[in-house]
């Protein structure tokens, strides 16, 4: 079967966000996939304009790696020439091929046809994933060997149950953690994030996955209150298990 999916863009950077907690690729170099399309509705979204895949008629890839040169091929992509993407912009120093979005899983059955190939090739797979969809992420937890799993806070706006989807994320990290995945969970927060709400979110996760916590671009919080949300997660997770995540390739200028 020659599966299509409906892509934003693919291009060869570092890995800006994550900090160093475990299972984070922080300032390593890989292959970003860029699935166009997701049913959450954040606030500081910085990927709005890929969010209703049936608007996205076309994606981009870069020409050269790290060029910031781009061609452009109509939606829905083919498999074997998305991977043939890939393989044009594997500089030999490849950490990991990065599946990002929008929501990777939304697509889940070409996306797990694109992580087969990719392990087939002998590339590492790192999953970018607000985590809504455990049993997605069971199918393809396997493929998986690195894992970014967002806690949707309060503030994000992304849907009215959020407590629901907390939750469903937290399940997602255990199915990757069970099937061998190095995984933390990113936090995005605002100067609007409740420290209660930390203190629960660091409380679901203990034992579990470590936490990178990351304020959104544009910062709109007072640093004081930024390592008050730090100090109470590690008193419950540990002081190697919390860290700071800032998107650094933004202030680098590069994708």
């Amino acid at each position: 079967m020659s599966y299509r999916l409906i892509l934003a863009e693919i291009f060869n950077s570092w890995q800006g966000e994550g900090g160093s907690v475990e299972g984070s690729a922080f300032g390593r170099r890989q292959i970003f996939v860029r699935f166009a399309g997701c049913d959450l509705r954040c606030v500081w979204c910085d990927s709005r304009q890929f969010i209703d895949a049936s608007k996205v008629s076309q994606w981009r890839y870069e020409i050269e790696p790290f060029s910031g040169r781009f061609g452009y091929k109509p939606n829905p992509a083919i498999l074997d020439e998305v991977v043939d993407v890939i393989l044009s912009l594997d500089t030999g120093d490849i950490h990991s091929i990065s599946y990002t979005g929008g929501e990777p899983t939304l697509q889940i059955k070409p996306l797990k046809a694109l992580m087969e190939k990719m392990n087939e090739l002998g590339f590492k797979n790192f999953l970018e994933t607000h985590g809504g969809f455990p049993e997605k992420i069971a199918e393809i937890a396997h493929l998986v060997d690195y894992a970014s799993v967002d806690i949707k806070d309060e503030s994000a706006g992304a849907t009215g149950a959020w407590r629901d989807l907390v939750m469903m994320e937290v399940e997602s990290i255990k199915i990757l953690r069970k099937a061998g995945a190095k995984v933390y969970a990113k936090l995005v927060v605002t100067k609007d994030t409740k420290l209660e709400n930390i203190e629960w979110y660091a409380s679901l996760l203990r034992g579990i996955a470590p936490l990178a916590i990351q304020p959104k671009e544009p910062i709109d919080l007072p640093h004081k209150q930024l390592m008050e949300f730090y100090k109470a997660a590690t008193k419950i997770l540990g002081r190697e298990n919390v860290g700071l995540s800032f998107q650094v390739h933004k202030y680098l200028n590069v994708l």
